[in-house]
């Protein structure tokens, strides 16, 4: 796998470390019994089936965002979050509540959904990026939502750095040595 603590300098480089992320994601769930997949083996009582869909989820997010952004308009609830109305949170949304929030949001949809879900978002994620003009991918202010980072630093830690932020956990399910 490449280094991934420099950000990617294309385009093209971009692409090509989600798809070997990906690679390895698909490679280690597919590992998994589906027996096992639904089984609260994860911190906080996660299964795989709930991993899942938290990373489609980020991925479909950002998707949305870029697309948004590509054509000039703002993202709505049902692109970002699949559902029309959000409900607001009088404490904010931190980090913490985001995630229960997509927890919460797909622990009653079926394996086969998220499974579903987790394809689309993350194809949705690549065409996005490649419909991005190559100077928007490396201006800091070319899409507002991204707080003032590129794409390019930006769209790693919602594909294959998220990836590898859970390995170890999905390795160990899986029944593989972490390393």
């Amino acid at each position: 796998m490449n280094d991934h603590a420099r950000p990617p300098q294309s385009k093209i480089a971009l692409i090509e470390r989600m798809r070997e992320g990906r690679e390895v994601w698909d490679s280690l769930i597919s590992q998994v019994p589906d027996s096992a997949i639904t089984e609260p083996a994860l911190p906080g009582g996660w299964s795989v089936k709930d991993l899942m869909a938290h990373v489609a989820a980020y991925e479909n997010w950002t998707a949305a965002q870029i697309r948004a952004a590509n054509e000039r308009r703002e993202p709505t609830n049902l692109e970002l979050y699949g559902v029309e109305d959000v409900p607001e949170d009088p404490e904010g949304w931190d980090l913490d509540r985001v995630n229960a929030a997509i927890y919460d949001r797909y622990a009653a949809v079926s394996l086969a959904e998220v499974r579903t879900f987790a394809e689309h978002a993350f194809a949705d994620l690549v065409a996005a990026v490649e419909a991005v003009p190559n100077p928007d991918l490396v201006a800091p202010d070319a899409q507002s939502w991204t707080g003032g980072e590129t794409l390019l630093e930006l769209v790693p830690r919602q594909s294959y750095a998220h990836y590898e932020h859970h390995l170890d956990d999905l390795r160990a399910v899986a029944g593989q040595d972490t390393y």
